[in-house]
């Protein structure tokens, strides 16, 4: 990163239009050719999944979430409901938050940082959470995590430059849905990636 140029928010004032998500990019589009070089990806791959990500909610929502969720998980038992049940989009776990301008879950981001998302320490846990938040360090991140997922499909071993459309796709939704990918939504997340893709390349030239 210290040789990379300032990477530009997006989470704290994230994009509202297609043209803001191109301008985006475009302002980061070294990051995230470095980032793709880095974790042996296509960079529009990074570009297009971006593009999915950034503008989904304001920062300040996500640490709501986190909070509401932490509180709710508390060994003290001040909450009456468990994380998971509590309500539209707050349920969930505490490391099922998702943070960041490309947003990825706080279990999948210690996975990428190397530490065990089932027994993170508060320490390890900010970490993760500050890194997520940093715009520059995000990209890097969501690549490397992109990479773990092509490390777990059928085209592994297929290089970067050789990728094609359907294994686009196929990454897209195994990013979306983990190990429930195939399943109808993490689809049409897939469907989505492939539809916007010429948007993120022309963002990229």
């Amino acid at each position: 990163m210290a040789n990379l140029p300032q990477a530009k928010d997006g989470y704290w004032d994230p994009p509202s239009s297609d043209q803001e998500k191109k301008n985006w990019i475009a302002a980061n589009r070294e990051i995230i050719q470095a980032a793709a070089r880095n974790s042996g990806l296509p960079a529009d791959m990074v570009a297009g999944i971006a593009w999915q990500e950034i503008g989904g909610q304001y920062g300040w929502m996500d640490d709501l979430t986190d909070t509401a969720r932490e509180q709710a998980d508390a060994p003290w038992g001040l909450s009456p409901v468990s994380p998971e049940n509590l309500p539209w989009r707050v349920g969930g776990t505490p490391d099922e938050t998702s943070f960041g301008p490309i947003a990825i879950q706080v279990r999948r981001g210690a996975e990428v940082l190397g530490y065990d998302p089932d027994n993170l320490t508060e320490h390890q846990r900010s970490v993760v959470e500050e890194s997520l938040q940093d715009p520059g360090q995000n990209i890097f991140i969501a690549s490397e995590y992109l990479a773990q997922l092509k490390a777990e499909s059928e085209f592994v071993d297929v290089p970067a430059e050789e990728m094609t459309p359907a294994q686009y796709q196929e990454l897209a939704a195994r990013y979306n849905g983990g190990p429930y990918w195939e399943g109808s939504d993490a689809q049409a997340y897939g469907r989505g990636f492939d539809n916007d893709l010429s948007n993120a390349r022309e963002a990229m030239r």
